[in-house]
Parts: C-alpha cells; sequence; structure tokens
C-alpha cells in the first residue's frame, strides 16, 4: 500500500493506493488517524480516495468504517472517492456505502 495525504481547501484527502490489506492495515491505520486528526477543527471532511487501490479486503473496510466513526465524533464528514465499477460494486455488496459517503468523482 502506498499513500498520499494532502490538504485541498479544507478537506484532507487521502490517496491510497496497491494493495490495502491486512498487511497494510498499521500504516493504514496512522494514515487514517493522522488524517482526522489534522481535519478536527476545520470546516471540512476527510476524503478517501481509492482509485488507485488494487485490493480492498475485509480488514481495511473495517479500518474504514473505524474511522468513519472516528471521523464523526470529532465532528467531520467523510467521504470515498471511487471511479473504477469493480471497485464501486465491492463496496455496495458490503454495504460500506450505506455507512461512508460513495462518490464517483470529487463532486
Amino acid at each position: 500500500m502506498y499513500s498520499q495525504v494532502r490538504r485541498v481547501g479544507d478537506d484532507v484527502v487521502i490517496a491510497l493506493g496497491g494493495d490495502v490489506d491486512l498487511s497494510a492495515a498499521p500504516a493504514l491505520t496512522q494514515v487514517l488517524r493522522r488524517a482526522i486528526s489534522t481535519a478536527t477543527g476545520s470546516a471540512g471532511k476527510v476524503v478517501i480516495d481509492l482509485d488507485g487501490v488494487m485490493v480492498l479486503d475485509d480488514t481495511a473496510l473495517g479500518l474504514l468504517v473505524g474511522a468513519a466513526a472516528s471521523a464523526r465524533r470529532a465532528g467531520l464528514d467523510i467521504a470515498v472517492i471511487c471511479t473504477e465499477a469493480r471497485m464501486r460494486e465491492r463496496l455496495t455488496e458490503t454495504r460500506l456505502d450505506q455507512i461512508i459517503d460513495v462518490r464517483s468523482g470529487t463532486d
């Protein structure tokens, strides 16, 4: 897994890529915590861009759900950007899209 965190306006955007699986869990946890901490107190949201992700396993999905809960406790909105049909289907099948706002673009 690789990640890039940047600010876009008031939002904190995490671009993820590669295999986001059990072996990446510690790094993903750190990236998500840092992004939520950085965004706390701002008017923006945390945006997770999955367009570079090849594999997203159940462990990673669980960490995204946990991050959504943490973000909400901090008063933040959280969204996932995912334009690739196969990955969007996975997010729908696992019902992640009912927990986190999943968008097909930066709208």
